[in-house]
Formats: C-alpha cells, sequence, structure tokens
C-alpha cells in the first residue's frame, strides 16, 4: 500500500526536492575583501585605479593600466573569532586557516602603431576567493518554542500510513522511499514520528493531524555550527586603452563554490511530565555550484583625476545539494527509559536547480598626487532582493524562497576608501570597507580597518597587508516550523603576503 501511495505522488514531489533556504541565500550572497595584498591594504578601492591583479576582477579595464607583462600570488592567514547569540545569550568560537588565496597574470601588448588610437591591449587572468565558509561557531540560549514545532509543521497534513514501519521494513529502507517519491518534508515527519516527538490524534491511515509528545514552559538549545567551503571566481580578461585617456576592458568569470555544513541541535529542559526529552538533530549539507558571469567597466583619466564604472552581471549558477539527517531522544515507555536513534545513513541527492545572484553596479574616483600617492574611492549597490531560485520542474518551494527573498532582502551598498603615500621604494597604505547587512531592517554594517606596505624591487614587489574585518549575519534556527532567529557576529584578522614578477 505505501508504494502505490508514494507513486502516484511522485511527481509532484519531485518539484519540491531541493534543501536550500533563505540562510543559505544569505550565506551565498556573502563576499569579502580577498586577493592582492596591495588591493586588501587599501580596502579593494581600485574600481579607478587598475594596475592591479585581483583589480581587474571587479573592472575590467584594470589590466590596461598596467605599463608591464606582471603575474603574482598571494597567501593569506585567517583567524577568526565568531560571537553567536542566541536569546541574549552570547557564546564564541575560534579558528585558523591558511591558504594561497589569489593568483593572476597580465599580459601587456603596446602599440607601436601611432596611427591607430588602441595605445595599449591586455589581456589577463585573475582567481580568487569571493568568499570562504570555515567557521565554528555556536550558540546556546533558552526559548519558549521546541523542536516538536518543526516536526509537527511537516507531519500536518500528511497521511499517518506513510510514518509507521510494516513488516520487513527498515528506517533506512522508509526513509529513502519517502525521499525519492515524497520529498523532503515526509522525511522530516518520519523523523519527528519514528523519534516519539509527535504522534497522529488517530492512529489510522486517513489520519492527517498530529500533536507533540513533549511538554515544556521553556527548552534550552545548544546548536553547534561548523562550515567549510568557498566560492572562487576566475576572471579572463581582455582590456585596452583608447586614445590614451579611455580604458574598457571585459571579464567572463567563472564561478565555482563548494559549501558543507555540519548542524546539530540538542533540546534539554523539558518538563518532568515530558514524554520525550532530550533531542539531538544533526543535519549536514553539501552544496556544490558552477556558473558564469560578465563584467563591463572602464576608467577615464583627465589629468590627476580618475573617473571609474563597472558593471557587473547577474551570476548564474547551477546548484547540486547532497544532505544527510540524524536525530536521537528520549522518551518513556511503560515504566522505561528508552534512547531512540534514528539514523537512516542515507545521503539525499537533490535535483539541480539555478541560483541566480542579482547584478551589481560599482562607480569610483580616484586622484593622483604625482609620485607622492594616491586616494581612491568605490561606492557599489547590489539589491539582493532580486535573488532567484528556480529549477526546471517550476517548483514552488523554491518560488516560496525567492518570493522571502524578494520582500525581506533590501539593496546592499558597499563604500570603500583607500590611500597609498610613496616613499621611493616603499609604499605605506590604509583603507576602510563599510557596507550594510541583507535584510531591508539590518542595523548593523560589515566594517573592515586595513593596513599594509610594498616594496618595489624594479623587476619586482613585495606586499603585506592586515585586515581587521567584522561581519555580522542573521540566520534562522530552520526554514520552517522553529524559525527563531539566532545572529553571528565574525571578526577576522587576516595577514597577505603577495609577491609579483614583472616580466
Amino acid at each position: 500500500m505505501r508504494y502505490l501511495t508514494l507513486l502516484l505522488g511522485s511527481i509532484l514531489m519531485m518539484q519540491v526536492s531541493v534543501a536550500q533556504n533563505i540562510n543559505d541565500v544569505n550565506r551565498f550572497l556573502t563576499t569579502e575583501l580577498n586577493g592582492s595584498s596591495r588591493f586588501t591594504s587599501m580596502a579593494g578601492a581600485f574600481g579607478a585605479l587598475g594596475g592591479d591583479l585581483t583589480a581587474l576582477s571587479f573592472n575590467p579595464a584594470s589590466s590596461s593600466v598596467f605599463l608591464n607583462s606582471e603575474f603574482g600570488a598571494s597567501i593569506n592567514y585567517k583567524n577568526k573569532l565568531t560571537e553567536g547569540t542566541y536569546f541574549g545569550t552570547s557564546t564564541n568560537r575560534e579558528n585558523d586557516d591558511l591558504s594561497l588565496d589569489h593568483f593572476g597574470a597580465v599580459f601587456v601588448f603596446n602599440n607601436k602603431n601611432t596611427e591607430s588610437p588602441w595605445s595599449r591591449v591586455s589581456v589577463g587572468v585573475n582567481l580568487h576567493k569571493i568568499a570562504t565558509y570555515d567557521q565554528k561557531s555556536s550558540v546556546n540560549g533558552t526559548n519558549t518554542n521546541g523542536i516538536d514545532q518543526y516536526f509537527e509543521y511537516y507531519a500536518d497534513g500528511l497521511d499517518f500510513e506513510n510514518l509507521p514501519l510494516y513488516d520487513d521494513e527498515t528506517v533506512s529502507e522508509v526513509y529513502k522511499i519517502l525521499g525519492d517519491e515524497n520529498g523532503f518534508g515526509a522525511q522530516q515527519a518520519f523523523l519527528g514520528y519514528q523519534s516519539y516527538i509527535v504522534n497522529p490524534f488517530v492512529f489510522e491511515n486517513g489520519n492527517t493531524e498530529y500533536y507533540s509528545n513533549v511538554d515544556y514552559n521553556q527548552v534550552n538549545h545548544q546548536l553547534s555550527l561548523k562550515s567549510e567551503g568557498w566560492h572562487r571566481k576566475t576572471s579572463f580578461n581582455v582590456s585596452g586603452l583608447y586614445r590614451n585617456i579611455f580604458h574598457i576592458g571585459v571579464n567572463i568569470n567563472s564561478h565555482n563554490l563548494k559549501f558543507s555544513s555540519s548542524k546539530d541541535l540538542l533540546e534539554t529542559g523539558q518538563s518532568l511530565k515530558s514524554t520525550t526529552y532530550d533531542i539531538n538533530f544533526n543535519n549536514t549539507l553539501l552544496t556544490l555550484g558552477n556558473g558564469t558571469s560578465v563584467q563591463i567597466g572602464g576608467i577615464l583619466r583627465l589629468k590627476n583625476i580618475r573617473l571609474g564604472a563597472t558593471y557587473d552581471s547577474p551570476q548564474w549558477l547551477t546548484m547540486i545539494d547532497e544532505t544527510t539527517q540524524s536525530i536521537d531522544a528520549f522518551h518513556f515507555e511503560e515504566n522505561s527509559i528508552i534512547n531512540e536513534m534514528i539514523d537512516p545513513n542515507i545521503t539525499n541527492i537533490y535535483e539541480p536547480y539555478e541560483l541566480k545572484i542579482p547584478s551589481k553596479t560599482t562607480l569610483s574616483f580616484a586622484y593622483i598626487f604625482g609620485e607622492k600617492g594616491i586616494i581612491s574611492a568605490d561606492y557599489s549597490s547590489q539589491n539582493t532582493g532580486n535573488t532567484i531560485l528556480s529549477d526546471q520542474y517550476g517548483s514552488n518551494y523554491l518560488n516560496s524562497i525567492s518570493s522571502r527573498v524578494n520582500s525581506e532582502f533590501g539593496a546592499v551598498n558597499t563604500l570603500k576608501i583607500g590611500g597609498e603615500f610613496r616613499l621611493k621604494d616603499i609604499s605605506l597604505r590604509s583603507g576602510i570597507l563599510t557596507r550594510n547587512g541583507v535584510y531591508k531592517n539590518s542595523t548593523t554594517n560589515d566594517i573592515a580597518l586595513t593596513l599594509g606596505v610594498g616594496i618595489d624591487f624594479g623587476a619586482s614587489n613585495l606586499s603585506l597587508s592586515l585586515m581587521n574585518f567584522e561581519q555580522n549575519k542573521r540566520f534562522e534556527l530552520f526554514s520552517e516550523g522553529l524559525t527563531d532567529v539566532y545572529d553571528l557576529s565574525q571578526k577576522l584578522t587576516q595577514i597577505s603576503v603577495s609577491y609579483n614578477i614583472k616580466l
């Protein structure tokens, strides 16, 4: 009977077999200040300057500012201190990372034909990480809402005949069948029922209403989070200098994304009369993505003034998700205490879907103080509310996430200001970046303060940068049922070393 019922519902349920939620959209919109040491030490304010390998990934006109061909790489050390806040309670966790964060090369071709308006043409490639997802964090606090609300949400409306184990069936078999044919929601209801968190009002086929076996006035939540991964962007660039006054360039960008996370929620503090208590719910997610985007940019030279403008097309990413789940809880049964451990040991692999990250526009200004130094500023705006998730089936679930993003996310405005003071072969640099959060009602800003020094050896140069970057994000515990929010504030200290060689 189970197999017939599930088969009849399979076409509809395949449309909603997607693991992403609004938390993941928030995360994938994250950008960091990564790249060459010169770039990061001036807070990335290079939109009107160019002449830096990382800068060509932000304004494609940057590569034709180079006078010579050049290649270089950067190593970053990062220390992250993450503070999780949940109903007024804060918890700190720390982790470190060392990685090759950037590599680039540009090849400059000076035109000896004096009659041509194009005095210089360049081609280049730059690879750097838009974002790194390596993070360990903890969230502890007391809530009047429990995880039972999550399982009740998914159980209500589902026929009870899907939830028991019949003769010769195993947890793994039923969990897999429900996932293949009914989707994610039925799997959650199954886990809730098998762990004695929810029960049907009537133990009969046809029942679609459920109640909680967990009794509490308030519960204690301990949420442990661990994530790894990156969003890497490779820019293939061509640029030219027109009549020695206007640089124009185009990038074709390849995006590669990998994100893995583990989320473990322990709920304790239920009342003594609660049938089920001490619930531990674990979820893991692996997301792989690939896609493309296009950029076009220009830099106008007016004596000591430089004006820049860049348009970033939307990023079109094709994503694939894999998830695993397990849950265990204690419950009373006939005067005995039983620890129910439900581990299907099944990896759910979901249908590919599309993530469209919105376009961005950047305006830039710089002033050149002869040989003494420079000051520059970039201002960019991106309407994150235009983020869209979709798939080939026309998923109602993805449409609902896109609708929430549209109503809750707004324009992210970023201001970067940087400066460089030159003492012969030594350059001293500094910068500041400020950016508001993605939520329309966000009251906190991301802020980066940067310092750096560079040494020019003639045929090569060495740069060092130091950055303190504070990012603030708000997340929901779960996308449905238990949607209370927690905040993660990340204080990043980053040291970067770059070495470039001129050809």
